[in-house]
């Protein structure tokens, strides 16, 4: 039997490693397979919270995308129906003169079509006056900031004005016979 040197077997590939060294070497890859791996996971964590952002942003400016486009939408026919609303001005100023049924069955046609397309009648009369849905033409005699006469009617085109009311509004001064005297 042929003995064996310490010394030779350090550099030996034939040298038969003992189960403890086994053991070590397995432990210190194992080791460093478990930093790998906790840096991996590491990694795969902030990448899924970059894509869930992403994803997020995503998605809300997908809904934004639809809001605005459903906006453009609703307000390409504004200058069309602002246009006809000239028009319909004056077929009522001619109603209002003429007391004609024929008239006065186009022009309520002509209110169907501004309904069904998001015209609505801005409410003036008798309210207080609103500067936002409003235009002040005249303050007249009458109670203070209330509307006492609709000079031209307004109106909303979905939720935004899309003419102010022209009216009068009160001073907050009477104006009868009896307060003359």
């Amino acid at each position: 039997m042929v003995k064996k040197d310490k010394k030779s077997n350090v550099n030996n590939p034939d040298r038969v490693e003992t189960a403890q060294e086994i053991q070590l070497n397995n432990l210190s890859r194992l080791i460093e397979l478990e930093k790998r791996f906790e840096e991996n996971e590491e990694k795969l964590a902030s990448t899924e919270e970059k894509y869930l952002r992403i994803l997020a942003d995503y998605q809300n400016q997908q809904r934004r995308h639809k809001e605005q486009e459903s906006q453009i939408i609703k307000m390409a026919s504004a200058s069309l129906l602002e246009k006809l609303l000239l028009n319909m001005d004056s077929l009522q100023l001619a109603q209002s003169h003429l007391k004609d049924k024929g008239l006065q069955m186009v022009i309520e046609q002509f209110m169907v079509v501004f309904k069904e397309e998001g015209l609505a009648l801005i409410e003036t009369d008798g309210n207080d006056f609103d500067p936002i849905t409003m235009d002040c033409t005249e303050i007249v005699p009458g109670k203070k900031d209330q509307v006492v006469e609709t000079v031209a009617p307004g109106y909303f085109l979905f939720d935004k004005v899309l003419r102010p009311a022209k009216v009068k509004v009160g001073s907050g001064i009477n104006n009868t016979p009896s307060s003359r005297a």
